[in-house]
């Protein structure tokens, strides 16, 4: 009798761990579908700020690109001023050297904690405490940023065909992380300026609420950002090899 109890008690128990298990796959795809939904909402509340930052990018590179292109002597300086400053200056000097040396993740790290901070959030998005200001103050970097990669871009996007593809997906992925962080911080610079539109009567109320779509934007930015830091960098090594 025990020896027919225990094969059963053993299969009860691969049974009780199979729905344990499945439980807990269940679970982690509920929690996978709200933050999905979660980030779609705020892009869709925020649809605006998106496409306005969007279309800064896209008019300002495309005016760096055609400056190049057409050869005028203000544009080529400042491609030679901008390509002195990445080839004296930290940090592009100290990810250059660690990738140099071999180490594709420590350059990897480095270039996505650099975009991630200075790039995205003090750049980009804690400007948008300021009230009102603050979003002029990003839309000015935003122009600033978008011309400085179009006269930079120029050279990479007519060479090879893998040097294209490197270039156009660094490209894509970080300014698409720009793109939403920007829009976080214009959002937080509005807030408190039009808080109806922000679903509150009070100023702090709406401020605070904000907070909580940057919060969720940022999600999408760590990941454009970090995707974007794995491809440069390793983009940038196989054609270095």
């Amino acid at each position: 009798m025990h020896r027919i109890d225990k094969p059963y008690k053993a299969a009860r128990e691969n049974v009780k761990s199979d729905v344990f298990l499945f439980n807990v796959g269940v679970i982690e795809m509920a929690k996978d579908r709200q933050l999905f939904a979660s980030i779609s909402n705020v892009c869709h509340r925020l649809r605006w700020h998106l496409l306005f930052v969007l279309a800064l990018y896209v008019a300002s590179f495309a005016a760096g690109y055609a400056a190049i292109a057409a050869s005028y002597p203000f544009a080529i300086d400042f491609r030679s001023n901008l390509i002195r400053m990445v080839s004296r200056e930290a940090p592009f000097t100290t990810v250059t050297t660690i990738l140099r040396s071999g180490n594709v993740l420590m350059a990897i790290v480095l270039t996505f904690l650099v975009n991630l901070s200075s790039g995205a959030f003090f750049s980009t998005t804690f400007l948008g405490v300021v009230p009102l200001l603050g979003s002029g103050g990003i839309s000015l970097i935003t122009v600033y940023r978008g011309f400085s990669l179009g006269v930079v871009y120029h050279a990479v996007l007519t060479q090879s065909l893998v040097v294209f593809v490197v270039g156009a997906g660094t490209l894509i992925l970080e300014l698409g992380g720009y793109v939403f962080s920007g829009a976080a911080g214009i959002a937080l610079s509005l807030a408190t300026i039009f808080p109806k539109r922000y679903g509150s009567e009070s100023r702090w109320i709406a401020f605070k609420k904000t907070w909580h779509d940057v919060a969720t934007l940022y999600i999408v930015v760590v990941v454009l950002l970090l995707v974007g830091a794995i491809w440069e960098m390793t983009g940038l090594f196989l054609l270095t090899r």
